[in-house]
């Protein structure tokens, strides 16, 4: 089984442009859960990439360029704990 680095991308959205925001990530495979909340954030994504390098590129270069976001805080997943 082959590491993979995870992170959650929590995304501030403008007013009137989450189901845009949600059909440009659903465009990105490494996307693999798209959720939106309430609260702090109104879209969480969680990201499985091979490498940081990796998410480094899909962070930048493919979720930073969606119109209708106007902030991100990514969060890498360094342990994982099961019930």
């Amino acid at each position: 089984m082959t590491d993979k680095v995870l992170a959650y991308i929590l995304m501030d959205i403008e007013l009137g442009k989450t189901d845009d925001v949600v059909d440009a990530l659903r465009k990105i495979d490494q996307a693999t859960t798209i959720a939106v909340t309430t609260g702090g954030y109104d879209v969480v994504v969680l990201l499985e990439t091979s490498n940081l390098e990796e998410l480094y590129e899909i962070t930048v270069r493919k979720i930073h360029k969606i119109p209708g976001i106007k902030e991100t805080q990514t969060a890498v997943v360094v342990k994982i704990m099961t019930g």
